[in-house]
């Protein structure tokens, strides 16, 4: 009985043996590139024409970053000009309208002066007439009241948005809109406020609150943060309704959970300015043109 050998394992297929495998593991690089910068030497051949091209590259390149460099600079201080022309006419507007304003009161002082001189035998005319411009806003009050001031939480950075009163725009990330300053004026007139104004503008039957742009507008005026809002009456009993109120609760929620600042407090004596005339308008009907119905 012969005895059974076992037969020989097969070749892998093409000559791939384990020591080809073990080469391609230790040894990346192909021979072939060992063999061809054998055959050129230490020293390849350049072309005559590489080293000036690189050359006039890079003077390409040095010469495009120095007229950049003279552009940018050359037009540097033509914007700084332009820039403090406009600052100061801003400037210029803004000592303007205090002039005017100044000059504007100095007329309503004069005026009130005349008219009281010329109602003086009047009586109770004299007297209805200041009680009507002082419903109106349209006299300086001064007297007790609350002071309740409501901030934005503090920004990285904060610019000048030349509203009044304060310096941070109002953009989509604020919290405090024209919605919170008529909460808090629509509480305190119905906690009995007498007179109201915000940062300095005086409210009356007819100011309006709202949003535009990135500020609120008071009366067609530009407030931004901080807003101080005050109002003339009795202090301990505003200061006791408001603290009570849904708002006030809404509020100190809002120190808490978005970091606004919300303060309010009584004071002894208070200054509210007159607000500027206004002059209802009131819409007509336009006359129907002849022969339409």
């Amino acid at each position: 009985m012969s005895e059974r050998r076992p037969a020989p394992e097969p070749e892998p297929p093409g000559g791939l043996t384990t020591q080809l495998l073990v080469d391609l593991v230790t040894n990346t690089l192909d021979p072939g590139y060992a063999a061809a910068a054998q055959r050129r030497g230490p020293h390849s051949a350049r072309r005559w024409y590489d080293r000036p091209a690189v050359i006039v590259g890079c003077l390409l390149i040095g010469f495009t970053l120095v007229v950049a460099y003279i552009h940018t600079h050359r037009g540097a201080p033509e914007a700084a000009k332009v820039h403090d022309r406009l600052v100061s006419k801003v400037r210029d507007a803004q000592r303007n309208d205090d002039r005017l304003a100044k000059e504007a009161d100095s007329l309503n002082s004069t005026l009130r002066k005349l008219r009281d001189a010329a109602l003086s035998g009047a009586g109770s005319l004299g007297s209805q007439v200041d009680r009507e411009q002082l419903l109106a806003g349209q006299v300086a009050v001064h007297g007790p009241g609350l002071e309740v001031v409501l901030r934005e939480p503090p920004r990285a950075t904060k610019t000048d948005a030349g509203g009044r009163g304060g310096s941070t725009p109002i953009t989509a990330s604020n919290i405090l809109t024209d919605r919170d300053m008529r909460s808090v004026i629509n509480e305190l007139w119905g906690d009995g406020a007498e007179a109201i104004s915000v940062n300095n503008v005086r409210l009356t039957p007819t100011t309006s609150v709202r949003f535009a742009g990135e500020v609120v507008l008071v009366d067609r005026v530009a407030i931004t943060s901080p807003y101080t809002i005050r109002a003339i009456g009795n202090a301990d009993d505003l200061a006791t309704a408001f603290a009570s109120s849904a708002v006030a609760s809404r509020y100190h929620t809002l120190v808490s959970a978005e970091g606004i600042g919300f303060t309010f407090s009584g004071r002894s004596d208070l200054e509210l300015p007159a607000s500027a005339a206004v002059t209802p308008v009131y819409a007509r009907a336009q006359p129907s043109p002849s022969g339409s119905r």
